[in-house]
């Protein structure tokens, strides 16, 4: 039989139409994998031009579109671009005929919950939970462990926070054999979450540096940012502020090649939150500007409130008392307002009472003192729930315990050639040991004042145990008002010999057994251990006289007079939440000093 010719071309023409129909689909998958990324990471964002262009073409079909229009809405995400995410996101998942099993729906879903997240809506739950029920550890098992995680974090207020991290210890079990770094960091950030919520700073920021350690590994773009903020934020919290200070610095290095407009806002937020924690008020105007346009870009109004507050810092600190008022003139509120972001931020509660007192409003400025003493209150009760810390400290040693099997583990899974690599470490870690011995111990030691630096004196006050039965634990924090005056009649060029004279007097003040450091630029802190409380405070009282009196010694120094102000706390048992101790009795000493300021 002889076909057509004309029958013969049109055969052969389908055939090619055909195939080019199922490559350009092939190719299409081979899209959707390339911008595909785990629920927990950003998307690389030089991929994004082209994924619009892919979404340009009609020949997608209604699956390929989805699945596209879902990897667009992790990019929008990791932009911060949430409303419009948001936009799309409930607009493609609101679609008839659209596959609920596939990867593509249950992503979108956790993303649109993960949105609701950001904007603290408490119907991330609803999208969390739904999330969680399209996935499993095995199918999606990313997006089941992310909203697995939601769920625990966000959506469990009827559980205690020990039942909360029990589930977490649960997750991080899962995954200790088998899970990337990727996931093991986001777990880690979510016990981050957890401790923060519990107020343990401290024990937040050693789990955001984990989880920032581990993502490093494998995140791209502005997520490799994203949990070092948090860890910044939690560092200055626990007034661990030259750890912050190292960290914002590699926040800077890492964003140079990052540079989106969120990233930079975050980086000058939180240099403006360092100098502002630092009462380094210079640096913080100097910042501002930048802050301000770093604001600006990305229309965050929640930016603006601190850029306003960090703003209305620097006027109080020049004491231009115009532009103080103008701040507060500007909420339009009348009366006694505060913005609702900052009710129960004590920073901004004890700068509000210092602007009234600035202000000479004394009727506003009680009003002011009660809202701080009442939430400073809320605080310390929150700090000395026992039952909370100690469940959150019991679990906090098993999950440590956790990632020493998951080490083990992985040291399991290696080939015998790592025991001689073992047998090297081991060696080396001898060596290590003693040198770091030497080096902890110098590092300890404030090189200006020889006495011990901020960070070890509340190291060793923190292992303090209980005092005896009607004895105390007293901590006092001296702070030399009129530093900067001595050190202008001595000389600048002496400003170190000022500090080393000041120290060698509390040194030859204090006993061998009592804990001295040099806590900030002009302050120093003691603590007394097993010690009578009356006893405690005649003895501050004398090493405050011996202070003012520094200087008598020599006729060259002996109009020279240091002028010192003391904040004392006496606990009759074991000490927890010295960190915000610390914080309340510098704020003290803060208010006072403004005070003292108003009246001259």
């Amino acid at each position: 039989m002889h076909l057509h010719p004309f029958f013969i071309f049109f055969l052969f023409t389908s055939l090619f139409v055909v195939s080019q129909a199922v490559c350009a689909s092939d190719d299409i998958d081979a899209v959707i994998e390339t911008m595909r990324a785990p629920s927990y990471d950003c998307p690389d964002n030089a991929l994004f031009p082209e994924l619009e262009a892919v979404l340009a073409r009609d020949s997608l079909s209604t699956e390929q579109r989805f699945a596209l229009e879902a990897a667009k809405g992790q990019f929008l995400i990791c932009q911060g671009d949430y409303a419009n995410a948001l936009a799309l996101l409930t607009g493609i998942v609101a679609q008839e005929e659209i596959d609920e099993e596939s990867y593509a729906y249950a992503s979108a879903i956790h993303q649109i919950g993960f949105v609701y997240d950001a904007q603290e809506n408490p119907a991330r739950c609803k999208y969390y939970a739904k999330a969680r029920k399209l996935s499993s550890p095995e199918r999606h098992s990313d997006v089941f462990t992310s909203a697995s995680l939601g769920l625990i974090t966000y959506c469990s207020d009827s559980m205690d926070v020990g039942e909360r991290l029990g589930k977490m210890f649960a997750v991080l079990e899962r995954y200790s054999d088998t899970g990337s770094p990727g996931e093991l960091a986001h777990i880690h950030n979510s016990i981050g979450l957890l401790y923060g919520s519990l107020g343990q700073h401290s024990l937040a920021a050693e789990q955001y540096i984990k989880a920032h350690e581990m993502g490093l590994q494998v995140y791209e773009g502005s997520n490799k940012l994203s949990i070092l903020i948090s860890a910044i934020v939690s560092l200055l919290g626990s007034g661990q502020t030259d750890e912050a200070y190292k960290r914002i610095a590699e926040y800077g290095m890492l964003n140079k090649e990052i540079d989106t407009p969120l990233t930079n806002y975050l980086y000058q937020y939180s240099l403006s939150f360092y100098y502002r924690k630092t009462h380094n008020y210079e640096k913080l105007a100097a910042s501002l500007p930048d802050l301000k346009e770093a604001v600006t870009a990305i229309s965050s109004n929640f930016g603006m409130l601190i850029y306003k507050w960090h703003e209305a810092e620097v006027c109080l600190y020049k004491n231009d008392l115009t532009c103080v008022q103008n701040y507060l003139d500007s909420f339009g509120q009348g009366g006694h307002f505060i913005p609702a972001n900052f009710v129960t931020n004590l920073d901004y509660l004890s700068f509000n009472l210092a602007m009234y007192l600035a202000l000479g409003d004394i009727e506003k400025a009680r009003i002011a003192n009660e809202v701080f003493s009442t939430e400073a209150e809320k605080k310390r009760v929150r700090q000395q729930d026992s039952a909370r810390v100690l469940s959150a400290a019991t679990l906090y040693n098993k999950i440590y315990d956790l990632e020493s099997e998951i080490e083990a583990a992985a040291q399991r899974r290696n080939n015998m050639l790592l025991v001689i690599a073992v047998i090297l470490v081991i060696l080396s870690g001898i060596v290590a040991y003693v040198l770091r011995k030497k080096f902890l111990a110098t590092k300890a030691i404030d090189p200006v004042t020889q006495l011990l630096n901020a960070e070890a004196a509340i190291g060793r006050i923190d292992k303090l145990e209980a005092p005896k039965t009607h004895r105390a634990i007293a901590i006092a924090i001296f702070d030399i008002s009129n530093l900067r005056e001595i050190t202008r009649k001595m000389g600048s060029t002496k400003a170190d010999s000022v500090l080393r004279k000041i120290a060698q007097t509390l040194q030859n003040t204090t006993r061998g057994n009592d804990i001295l450091g040099r806590f900030g630029t002009d302050q120093f802190i003691l603590c007394l251990h097993n010690i009578e409380e009356r006893s405690a405070r005649t003895f501050f009282e004398r090493v405050r006289t011996a202070l003012d009196n520094t200087f008598d010694d020599s006729a060259e120094t002996s109009d020279i007079n240091v002028e010192s102000k003391m904040s004392i706390f006496v606990a009759h048992e074991k000490v927890s939440g010295l960190n915000d101790i610390l914080d309340e009795m510098v704020m003290s000493i803060d208010i006072n000093n403004r005070k003292a300021d108003n009246v001259l």
